[in-house]
């Protein structure tokens, strides 16, 4: 062996480093089984115990494409048209108008929403100015600006918005949990997210839309909101022959008017809602009939109807269920004034309730919130105050007392997870514009199964009937070739949890080529080694003599089919990047092992045991 020590050392090192990246993968397989093991309550509690070692173990461990592990293709769209309206330092029925219009030919025509907002108002008005819409000083937009200034200014903060939004959900993924998740723009407005191994699909639904929008308000007055109820509910009341007093009495009470409707034609406003009436509660609403009701209480004249300055939101959670089935709301009137916001939340983390331990979220204010707090709160005792995340009602608990240090609870809350999703958007941050799912594909984990089934399947059956064919063929030396051929995939494996690459199914593809690409070199170095003992030479002079003249021939067949795989993975996405990694991986391990490895062993058996060695 001598003259080959520093081969050797290569050898022993590149194996001891795949051996340190797959490690992990190796630790991740047996967590996982472990896990599948025991029960629902048993797995919750060992991921808690354990949630730093899964998390470090996950992070390190080979990580599997979407096609292996099952999980959530997301196309996200942001809003831009509610970002227009947000910069918006004043609007009128023509702003209406002109952003409506641009958001149509932004669905219909595919015209970037800021041009055709911009085009569609100097339509309206050639001598109008933009700029009366979006004044701001500290950006340079005044009343002087012109109309492509404006424009510049949108496009500037659209793009900016994307690029938060991207570094938000990013956030809120890894806050998830989600291994390897693969988040991308996509032209101007668009973000696609990948996210492997996600079983709970509406959860992910609700993270990725959420706009962590936290208000504090103040809840109506309720008495107010049962003379709103009472005068909605007759709004809706049906036609009647007007000699019928009771009819004509707008006085009724709720209970009152509930009966009248039992009687003659149906209100329609109570085929769809229970009334409450009581307290901040104005109704109830079954989930199915929740739209039916939004777009009933949009009426102009029914708006009139509710208390100034107060808007009707539902609860987040339900307050029980129908004989159907189905979950029930409770509506309530909430003030439309924001007395304290998101943004001076510091920090938030999950707690339980130490009477009931239902999970509760207990968040920490700044100094300027917990100043404002204290005078919210030492100003309204006895008064509710909603705590309103996304247009959603979570808690509206009474104000007991003034309350001092800017610490605050969200209560109310259904689970564990909801209560850890809500701390994930708040520490996330507010996205700066809403955004919507527009296309969503769902990769079944039974589905992943199965393909890791049939990919590792296709790579044992590989490596079999190559080994087989090897060994029948060229004896000795397609066993040494074989023993190369697991050392090499080894090596494929390493590098690409070295590199924090994804395996994909077009990656199991590629290694499945690569197999049959690294005994092709030996297939060559065996040829030239017999076309030298042909000529009558010793087999030692046989073997350097075939590592020497395959040498080139082995070189130029790999380099261009590696450049090829640059070429791939430079300009392809997705699977075929996938593909492109694990080619351009078991080119370079399987060279490495043809020429340096078997070599090692050839002259170790050939020189230093003096053994003959048959190449078939």
């Amino acid at each position: 062996m001598q003259g080959n020590g520093f081969k050797i050392f290569l050898i022993g090192f590149f194996l001891a480093l795949s051996g340190y990246y797959l490690y992990p993968s190796v630790q991740n397989y047996l967590i996982n089984r472990e896990m599948d093991s025991l029960t629902e309550e048993e797995r919750v509690d060992y991921e808690q115990e354990n949630l730093a070692h899964i998390r470090q173990v996950r992070e390190k461990a080979l990580k599997l494409g979407l096609d292996l592990l099952g999980g959530m293709h997301v196309t996200l769209e942001v809003r831009v048209e509610a970002l227009i309206r947000e910069l918006a330092t004043d609007t009128d029925a023509t702003f209406d108008e002109v952003l409506a219009e641009a958001r149509r030919q932004a669905d219909t025509e595919g015209t970037p929403i800021i041009d055709a907002f911009v085009s569609e108002f100097e339509a309206r008005d050639s001598e109008g100015r933009l700029s009366r819409y979006f004044r701001n000083d500290d950006l340079g937009i005044t009343r002087r600006s012109s109309n492509d200034e404006v424009a510049t200014y949108l496009r500037t903060e659209a793009s900016e918005a994307v690029d938060r939004a991207i570094e938000i959900i990013r956030d809120r993924v890894d806050r998830y949990g989600v291994t390897e998740p693969s988040i991308q723009k996509q032209g101007t407005r668009r973000i696609v997210v990948e996210l492997p191994g996600i079983d709970d699909e509406e959860r992910i639904r609700g993270l990725l839309r959420g706009t962590a929008r936290l208000e504090f308000r103040l809840m109506g007055d309720p008495a107010e909101l049962t003379r709103s109820l009472q005068s909605i509910i007759q709004y809706y009341e049906p036609e009647v022959d007007t000699t019928d007093a009771a009819a004509a009495d707008t006085t009724l009470g709720v209970d009152q008017l509930l009966a009248q409707g039992e009687t003659g034609p149906t209100n329609r406003l109570l085929d769809v809602m229970q009334p409450v009436g009581q307290g901040v509660t104005f109704g109830r609403v079954s989930e199915q009939d929740t739209s039916a009701v939004t777009q009933l209480l949009k009426d102009s004249r029914v708006r009139d109807f509710l208390p100034q300055g107060v808007s009707l939101m539902y609860t987040s959670s339900p307050i029980g269920t129908t004989e159907e089935g189905f979950e029930v709301f409770d509506l309530l009137g909430v003030r439309g004034e924001v007395e304290l916001g998101g943004e001076t939340i510091t920090d938030a983390r999950v707690d339980f309730d130490q009477f009931t331990n239902v999970p509760e979220v207990t968040m920490t204010m700044n100094s300027e919130g917990s100043r404002t707090w204290a005078r919210l709160t030492g100003a309204n005792v006895g008064r509710n105050v909603a705590i309103v995340l996304d247009n959603v009602v979570y808690s509206y608990p009474v104000v007991e007392q003034r309350i001092t240090g800017g610490r605050s609870n969200i209560s109310g809350l259904d689970s564990r997870n909801e209560a850890q999703d809500i701390v994930t958007v708040l520490k996330s941050g507010a996205l700066p514009a809403p955004v919507e799912i527009i296309q969503e594909r769902t990769v079944g984990p039974s589905l992943g199964a199965a393909s890791i089934s049939a990919g590792l399947n296709s790579v044992i059956l590989g490596l079999i009937l190559v080994a087989l064919f090897m060994m029948m063929y060229y004896r000795t030396g397609g066993v040494v070739a074989n023993l190369a051929l697991v050392l090499n995939l080894i090596f494929v494996l390493g590098i690409l949890a070295g590199f924090n690459a994804t395996l994909t199914l077009p990656g199991i593809a590629g290694i499945v080529l690569t197999i049959g690409m690294a005994v092709d070199a030996n297939v060559l170095i065996f040829e030239r080694i017999r076309e030298e003992q042909s000529t009558g030479r010793t087999l030692k002079a046989a073997i350097q003599g075939g590592y020497s003249k395959a040498l080139s021939a082995i070189f130029d067949a790999n380099i261009t089919t590696f450049f090829v795989g640059v070429i791939l993975y430079s300009f392809g996405i997705g699977p075929i990047q996938g593909f492109a990694v694990t080619l351009m991986a078991g080119i370079l391990s399987s060279m490495f092992t043809a020429i340096v490895f078997t070599r090692i062993i050839f002259d170790y058996l050939v020189i230093d045991r003096r053994m003959t060695v048959s190449y078939g």
